[in-house]
């Protein structure tokens, strides 16, 4: 499976792409959202992972610009954010987010998340 990475915590790239690549997966990332879209246009990724909180243009505003990409829109989108209060995740929701994992992601834990949410939205 392809994955892209959207956080402006580069940190946080390297953890999540860490527990994504040990299993077999490819994963290309991104440290804004601007910056993002032609990278998730190019990859045609099957799922994307975005913070939330990030500087120019958040999360919200990327689900926006994904749904709104005809080459990519349906793509799986999954926040991962610190912002634990349900306003945030039925924000997300409606922006077009098809998951919400609370930060800080338990390694564990992660990668099962993910491919959940991803088969429940194929």
């Amino acid at each position: 499976m392809k994955f892209f990475i959207v956080d402006d915590d580069d940190t946080m790239i390297q953890l999540m792409e860490g527990l994504i690549t040990a299993s077999g997966h490819e994963v290309s990332s991104a440290l804004a959202g601007h910056q993002a879209i032609s990278g998730i246009t190019a990859m045609k990724p099957d799922c994307i992972i975005t913070d939330l909180m990030m500087a120019t243009m958040d999360g919200l505003e990327l689900c926006d610009a994904i749904r709104a990409n005809k080459s990519v829109g349906d793509t799986t989108i999954v926040m991962v954010s610190a912002r634990d209060a349900e306003h945030w995740k039925s924000q997300a929701a409606e922006r077009g987010a098809d998951g919400y994992i609370t930060k800080p992601i338990d390694p564990e834990t992660f990668l099962g998340e993910l491919l959940a949410i991803i088969e429940k939205t194929g």
